[in-house]
């Protein structure tokens, strides 16, 4: 499986569900850019509580175009969808537009901003009731649900997308997905319906005897599977699942080893469901290299303490939510909906008490009229012909009191006039009024509308003016700007092998953030590593020389020529180990260690890779320079260095010792016959790191990296057998 070595862009549409959050979370945790596209329909915002970009929008909305003409997303993952088969039967029109034109515009945007990998969650529910035990990726498919339906149509729509627009696309069809943040709708809720029914102490329902068996996966099993994948090269259809029968008595089992059931009640088997399902998982073991961690039981328990927290959690708020209610006056929030007809009834007492007692027209005023019209601005129709009629059966009363008739006084032409003229007057207010609120309401729909438009562009502004202050930063200020950066890697711009090592410790603390790094240079054979520079740091754990041990890591990192990163957390490894190489063999080792536990992300891993590429085309580089200038270097004809470049190298010795705290010897070999013999013998005894020359006076010198007085004695011994001790003015040892 080939990683992807750098961060990506990821786009999650329904992240905020019960499976998309697992997804998010886990490539938030992989040091990935998350974007998460809901419309919050089953999924929470309470979901997810990590660093992530939000948009709240519906898939098949023409929006969606903002987000990916803003964003340019490496990875979508597409898992909004619309999950309940029931709901699908009584509403297919609704299940497609979500399930069908959703995937479409998702998919045509994918294709047209250039995203370079799609994956597409598709269900084992396009199976059908195929009774063919384990079903693979080439079995029948036969949905019998326009769920179903849809699913298949989506995978037909990613094959065709990526044959006609080579759009990389990838589909997994989920068994029976189950975990924490589930909800009781959907497919495969048979586990979360169960957990709420033995924590609400209710009996278990099982449709049918309970032999029908389901492919149960944890939820963290399938973020995992979807991660690695988009990880790889792999696209096409694969099942993912555990390929394991569980029926529906065996899962009433676990429940019982978990804690006490109110019992099982059966029911008569609902038509359609299917009998047994199990899915070959073999393609995506093989081509992602993934397995499922948990089993059954792991996953249940886990699930159930989930259900438990939140079911305790939801019973604290619930007790704080009830105590406010009871704090806060009943009638202000039951009696919304009648203030208009109390206040309506208030004002016809006003003008009746007016009009009884100043008269029927007062300077020629009708004030039922006005009560009409003062109702009918304020409340509307409905209020206006409430109005009218209680101004009739004032103005009625009032005829009855004075002695009229009751048939005489609805034949009076004057009456009915009168009356005719109040129910105009509210209609025709009532009308006008209700108009202009419609208008008005139309205005706040669109307002609303280009609200929510303009919330979306100014998230999507915002966004895009934080990073760019952060690349002007990044540029200009910041410690990885380009300026900063440049004055790091000035440090190992040399020609002379050991100023390259000294300054790539500097390098390596600086841009890696670390307190403690070490170069080593790989010996003969690769049987040894010897310590050439590290940093100046009193509780260093990086030994003065490795054996490469076969099939250690060390052997690996030289054999295969690849970085690898301690994961295991091993204490008796770096954190990070890296070779550098030159002509096809490794020439030295970096390592690092001491980094804060935040810095260990893909993006300091990157980091990592580029560094190493920097000092390795460094070291190269001053190699190649050596080479070219051996004959300038040493005395013709042997292994001595010249006054120059023997001064050249002690300053660095002297330089790696003040600012690195590594040691050296200088040791004085005082003139014998046959000399230059002897100093031959004892160059062939020496380490690469170590060096014979001869200063300006004429003195020869030997020099000793990394080496205390001690080591020095100990490698003096050794020369006995040829050279007289004598020869090496101990004296003359310095470190």
């Amino acid at each position: 499986m080939k990683k992807k070595e750098i961060a990506m862009k990821v786009l999650v549409t329904g992240g905020y569900g019960f499976i998309g959050s697992f997804v998010a979370e886990k490539f938030y945790r992989e040091g990935h850019e998350v974007h998460v596209l809901d419309n919050l329909s089953t999924g929470k915002k309470n979901n997810i509580n990590f660093r992530h970009h939000s948009y709240l929008l519906h898939v098949e909305d023409e929006q969606c175009e903002q987000i990916f003409r803003t964003n340019k997303f490496d990875v979508v993952i597409h898992l909004a969808a619309q999950v309940d088969v029931e709901k699908s039967i009584e509403n297919p029109a609704g299940d497609s537009k979500v399930n069908v034109l959703g995937l479409i515009n998702i998919l045509e945007l994918s294709k047209k901003y250039g995203v370079s990998k799609f994956v597409f969650a598709s269900s084992a529910a396009v199976y059908g009731n195929n009774e063919e035990i384990p079903l693979n990726e080439e079995s029948r498919c036969a949905p019998f649900s326009p769920y179903g339906i849809n699913k298949k149509l989506g995978e037909y729509y990613c094959q065709k997308w990526n044959e006609i627009y080579q759009l990389d696309t990838l589909v997994f069809r989920f068994s029976n997905v189950y975990g924490p943040k589930q909800g009781s709708k959907g497919e495969g809720g048979v586990i979360s319906i169960f957990t709420e029914n033995v924590l609400n102490n209710e009996a278990l329902n099982i449709f049918g005897d309970g032999t029908q068996t389901r492919d149960f996966i944890y939820v963290e099993d399938v973020a995992e599977a979807i991660f690695r994948a988009v990880a790889s090269d792999i696209s096409g259809l694969m099942n993912l699942s555990t390929n394991t029968e569980t029926s529906i008595n065996q899962l009433v089992d676990y429940y019982k080893d978990i804690t006490e059931i109110a019992g099982v009640v059966h029911k008569e088997a609902r038509k359609g469901d299917i009998q047994f399902s199990r899915l070959d998982n073999r393609k995506v073991k093989q081509e992602v290299d993934w397995i499922p961690k948990y089993s059954l039981e792991e996953g249940l328990k886990k699930t159930y303490d989930w259900f438990k927290n939140q079911k305790d959690n939801h019973i604290d708020k619930e007790n704080t939510y009830n105590e406010k209610i009871r704090s806060k006056p009943i009638f202000s929030e039951l009696g919304k909906p009648y203030f208009p007809y109390i206040e309506n009834v208030l004002i016809f007492i006003i003008i009746a008490f007016l009009h009884i007692n100043i008269g029927d027209f007062f300077f020629n005023i009708d004030l039922l009229l006005i009560y009409i019209l003062i109702v009918g601005i304020i409340f509307g129709k409905v209020q206006a012909v409430i109005a009218c009629s209680l101004s009739v059966v004032l103005y009625s009363w009032q005829g009855l009191a004075n002695g009229r008739e009751i048939v005489a006084l609805f034949t009076d032409h004057t009456t009915l006039i009168q009356f005719a003229v109040y129910l105009f007057v509210a209609l025709l207010v009532g009308y006008v009024i209700d108009r202009k609120h419609l208008r008005e309401e139309a205005a706040k729909s669109e307002l609303q509308l280009f609200k929510e438009k303009y919330l979306l562009l100014d998230e999507i502004y915002t966004e895009t003016r934080k990073v760019k202050e952060e690349l002007q930063t990044q540029i200009l200020y910041s410690e990885d700007s380009v300026g900063e950066v440049y004055s790091v890697i000035k440090k190992i711009d040399s020609l002379e092998p050991d100023e390259v090592f000294n300054g790539v410790i500097s390098v390596l603390e600086q841009i890696m953030k670390t307190k403690e790094a070490a170069i080593y240079l790989v010996g003969q054979g690769n049987r040894y590593l010897r310590l050439i520079s590290k940093s100046n740091a009193v509780s260093s754990k990086f030994p003065t020389s490795i054996e490469v041990v076969p099939n250690s890591p060390y052997a690996k990192v030289l054999i295969e020529n690849k970085s690898i990163i301690n994961r295991e957390l091993d204490p008796n490894l770096p954190m990070m180990i890296a070779p550098i190489w030159k002509e096809d063999k490794p020439v030295a080792l970096i390592c690092i260690n001491e980094m804060d536990f935040d810095k260990l992300t893909l993006y300091h891993e990157n980091l990592f890779y580029v560094v190493t590429n920097l000092i390795t085309s460094s070291v190269a580089r001053a190699y190649e320079y050596v080479n070219a200038t051996h004959h300038d270097r040493y005395i013709e004809g042997t292994s001595i260095l010249k006054a120059e470049y023997f001064k050249k190298i002690l300053e660095s010795k002297q330089k790696a010792q003040k600012q690195l705290n590594i040691p050296y010897s200088l040791i004085r070999l005082e003139p014998v016959e046959e000399m230059e013999q002897v100093i031959e013998k004892i160059s062939a005894l020496l380490r690469d790191t170590d060096y014979i020359g001869i200063d300006e006076k004429g003195s020869y010198w030997m020099l000793l990296s990394n080496t205390n007085k001690e080591s020095a004695r100990a490698v003096i011994n050794r020369f006995k057998s040829f050279a007289d001790q004598c020869f090496f003015k101990e004296e003359e040892v310095y470190v």
